[in-house]
């Protein structure tokens, strides 16, 4: 029969070793994500590792290449975090305490504000809406929350306390020695690839690496920057508690696109059941106005190599990364899939590129927006390279003298 495909036909047989490999694939990916599931723990102690080997990697690196030794580096950097965290603590933490002790005691009076609140809306619109708060079951809730074993339950592993602090300390050591001596664990990966890929694998590894550091740089300054413009504008506006809700802002903005939204409740509440709908709006205007600089000024010049990531993408590995592993794979959930991207697009894009040409290839993600972006900032760089270069140029004929004239160096 005339164009039935046949075992001995070449084009027939990449067609059935295709699907075979495709088969493969599947069960192999499916048996993968099975096993992974089994030990997401260990899993997520490695990640983890990983994720704060590469963060504290960036200053160990800097100081290393100016010969300070890499194990003093670590110790240079790790006393340089404490003292931060104990500066930050003596200046925020009194503040915050008194704040949260005054909420604790206005709490049962602002819930049945927030009580009366919803009551009144539902009377005013005709809502038929079951809403009623019991004070006993929420403050029963609230300390099952705050006790120790809600650190097994935060990272949905269903482990001991034991066992977390046990992790804890694994992956504390294990970023300790990951930074102290990162080589070995590298040339061991990679001498698991053919000699002739050797280059290209730590090609990907660097760039890997560059855009995990590129994004806990861009998310430390977009924490930091929500946290304190809100804090400020709460107080503006006269919200209580502005810099626990501020500090709180700050802290939940890690969660891409969903954390904004949270981050913007309570003040609204606290606004509407003090019955000043006006600072309500306030708030969501001073919220809004914050987001927006930080995604689209802020961000583009701290992030402006980084990889971009589709929002439905981002959403659905927060989706995944939280079932797997709970509150703290929200946090890995970002680096990770910027990290797959990078070696997706090295691994697979690249050489399917180089295979043709596609005539209709769309441009690049905001491609349009970044260019505008980048000539601005690519300007101002050169302006501070001139700057720097002919002070330099200055000092250098102040001390040797005269200028001389130098032969041009042809063109390369």
């Amino acid at each position: 029969m005339r164009g039935a495909l046949s075992l001995k036909d070449p084009e027939a047989g990449s067609i059935y070793r295709a699907v075979y490999v495709g088969v493969a694939l599947f069960f192999a990916v499916l048996f993968s994500a099975l096993f992974i599931y089994q030990i997401r723990g260990i899993v997520l102690a490695l990640l983890l590792t990983l994720l704060f080997a590469i963060i504290l990697s960036a200053p160990v690196n800097y100081m290393a290449r100016r010969g300070v030794p890499r194990g003093l580096g670590v110790v240079i950097v790790l006393g340089a975090l404490a003292l931060v965290f104990w500066i930050t603590g003596v200046s925020i933490a009194p503040v915050v305490r008194e704040q949260a002790e005054q909420l604790a005691e206005e709490f049962p009076a602002l819930l049945a504000a927030t009580q009366n609140f919803v009551q009144d809306v539902q009377t005013r619109f005709g809502l038929e809406v079951g809403f009623e708060l019991n004070m006993n079951e929420l403050m029963s809730q609230a300390q099952n929350l705050l006790s120790m074993d809600t650190l097994a339950a935060a990272a949905g592993l269903g482990v001991s306390v034991v066992t977390v602090i046990s992790m804890a300390l694994v992956i504390a050591i294990g970023t300790i020695y990951l930074s102290i001596s990162p080589m070995p664990v590298v040339n061991g990966f990679v001498s698991l690839f053919p000699a002739g890929w050797r280059p290209r694998v730590r090609e990907v590894l660097s760039r890997t690496y560059s855009t995990v550091q590129r994004w806990f740089l861009g998310q430390l300054t977009a924490m930091i920057f929500i946290g304190i413009f809100s804090a400020i504008a709460l107080s503006i506006i006269g919200i209580q508690f502005a810099v626990l809700l501020g500090v709180f802002s700050g802290l939940i903005s890690f969660i891409p696109f969903v954390g904004p939204v949270i981050s913007v409740i309570p003040p609204v509440l606290l606004a509407l059941v003090s019955g000043d709908l006006i600072s309500a709006i306030w708030v969501i205007v001073a919220y809004t106005a914050i987001q927006q600089i930080e995604s689209n000024i802020l961000q583009p010049v701290v992030m402006s190599r980084a990889v971009a990531l589709h929002p439905a993408v981002v959403l659905f590995a927060i989706l995944i990364m939280g079932t797997l592993f709970g509150l703290v794979g929200l946090l890995l959930a970002v680096p990770l899939v910027a990290a797959i991207q990078v070696l997706v697009q090295e691994l697979w894009v690249r050489r399917m590129d180089e295979m043709g040409e596609d005539p209709d290839s769309p441009p690049p993600p905001g491609g349009k927006d970044r260019t505008k972006l980048r000539k601005p900032l690519a300007r101002l760089r050169r302006a501070a390279a001139g700057l720097l270069s002919s002070g330099s140029s200055g000092r250098r004929e102040n001390r040797s003298g005269p200028r001389r004239e130098r032969t041009p160096h042809p063109p390369e």
